[in-house]
């Protein structure tokens, strides 16, 4: 494991779901990798399995602070080293580490059981949320309060083959799946928010709702253009 100290309804989600669909997922898992961590494999082929399960969201980041030994993570943003380090501050967390999977923003660790990951659902009165596409960029519609933290986070869906060259990888081909391509913050208050984000194709788009305090997701919507 590397570590690096700091200075009313749900559908499942589905590879085969209908263009256009909004679904709700029982289960956030995101997954903080980098393709330089030699320990991130059977953490990205874990999750890959979850997310064939249909009914979880799944999430991969590439974080950017093992770029230095010897191979640069294709997928890395500071942005999603940044939203490590939000989560480590928000559950208390001494360091920021890899792989590191966070369930609903509410626990962490670095590898997790099927067991655990279903004993540990979003609640089955988690607020009712949707996220389709308007004529100027998605539009989320939710009964969560305004006073949620809303991120809407980009992504690749399926899986994606890396060849790397160098590193702790390097000669190895790895297998991420979900792979984000952003996250973006979007202002939240309460019922109808209109984002200016358009929809790419072979993107698909996640409305994840926190509690402000905790950085807990309260609720989770996809959408699948």
């Amino acid at each position: 494991m590397k570590k690096l100290l700091l200075i009313p309804f749900a559908l499942f989600l589905t590879t085969s779901a209908f263009a256009g669909d909004s679904t709700q997922p029982n289960s956030v898992v995101e997954l903080f990798t980098s393709q330089g961590c030699s320990s991130c494999p059977p953490a990205n082929k874990f999750v890959g399995k979850l997310a064939d399960e249909g009914d979880k969201l799944v999430l991969s980041y590439g974080v950017t602070y093992w770029d230095y030994l010897g191979w640069k993570d294709t997928f890395g943003d500071p942005k999603f080293t940044q939203r490590q380090r939000e989560y480590g501050k928000a559950l208390g967390a001494a360091n920021v580490y890899t792989p590191q999977i966070v369930l609903n923003g509410s626990a962490h660790s670095p590898r997790y059981s099927r067991k655990d990951v279903n004993t540990m659902p979003l609640p089955d009165t988690k607020p009712t949320a949707f996220i389709t596409s308007g004529d100027k960029g998605l539009i989320v519609t939710a009964d969560a309060e305004a006073n949620a933290k809303l991120v809407i986070v980009s992504y690749m869906p399926g899986e994606q083959a890396v060849p790397v060259k160098r590193g702790e990888n390097g000669g190895r081909t790895l297998k991420i799946s979900n792979v984000v391509t952003d996250v973006t913050p979007v202002n939240w208050n309460g019922g109808v928010s209109r984002t200016k984000i358009m929809p790419q194709k072979g993107q698909a788009y996640a409305a994840l709702f926190h509690d402000y305090e905790t950085a807990k997701i309260i609720t989770a919507a996809v959408y699948l253009p």
